[in-house]
């Protein structure tokens, strides 16, 4: 009996030792698709395009070291925030909406206004810091 009360406590101080799991940042991002965009642009709400593959380290980092953080998150939870899957660029679909945006190589975001024209000079290309991403994306101008 003593050796089953010592597992259980053990098992609850482990348990009570662990980290909470980190909050995966693919959940802030849904698919993109040009009627998420129209159905954005109708309500009046800016897009965060996210152009990324799974192939692509820098993409997987600026998943880990900025997407994940809990104040871009915020921020990204106030507009429309989409991910573009250039995974497959030889898939024509893919092919013709990279060229559409004028994306030459991922990662690459993009911020649209809420008409859904490209803010000028905030296109996020390569991996940056947290700190840049914000300033790109504080260029949105809709936090008063």
């Amino acid at each position: 009996m003593k050796m089953l009360i010592s597992l259980v406590l053990l098992i609850f101080v482990f348990s009570s030792c662990q980290q909470a799991p980190k909050q995966e940042s693919r959940s802030i991002w849904k698919p993109y698709s040009k009627q998420a965009i129209a159905d954005s642009i109708a309500h009046h709400k800016p897009v965060v395009i996210d152009f990324f593959a799974e192939w692509c380290p820098n993409c997987h980092e600026l998943d880990r070291t900025v997407f994940s953080l809990p104040q871009v998150q915020a921020k990204l939870a106030q507009v429309t925030a989409l991910r573009m899957d250039a995974t497959n660029q030889d898939d024509s679909e893919v092919q013709k909406i990279i060229q559409e945006y004028g994306v030459e190589g991922v990662p690459t975001v993009i911020f649209l206004d809420s008409k859904g024209q490209e803010v000028k000079d905030s296109r996020v290309i390569g991996l940056v810091t947290p700190e840049e991403f914000l300033q790109a994306f504080a260029m949105l101008k809709i936090f008063k």
